[in-house]
C-alpha cells in the first residue's frame, strides 16, 4: 500500500515509490536526493511546521505542499 509522506508519522520508515508533480518539483526533489528507491525516516511530522526527514545521514525540511507529492511504501 502506498501513502503520501504527509500521511506518515514520526519514526516511520518508507521507500520512495514516485514523485507526483511537474518537472520543476521533480527536479528539485531529485536534486535533494529524494529519488525512487530512496529510504526515508520521518523525524518530524510537520504539525506544525515543516516535515523533517532523514535520507541516510542527511536531514531535510519539506513544506506540506512538497511533502504531499512524495509517494512511499511503508517499511516495518
Amino acid at each position: 500500500m502506498y501513502v503520501r509522506l504527509t500521511q506518515m508519522r514520526e519514526g516511520e520508515k518508507g521507500v520512495v515509490v514516485d514523485i507526483q508533480g511537474g518537472i520543476g518539483v521533480r527536479q528539485k526533489l531529485i536534486g535533494m536526493g529524494i529519488t525512487p528507491g530512496a529510504r526515508i525516516v520521518v523525524i518530524k511530522s510537520g504539525k506544525p511546521g515543516p516535515f523533517i526527514i532523514a535520507i541516510g545521514n542527511m536531514r531535510l525540511a519539506l513544506g506540506r505542499g512538497v511533502a504531499d507529492r512524495i509517494l512511499l511504501r511503508r517499511e516495518a
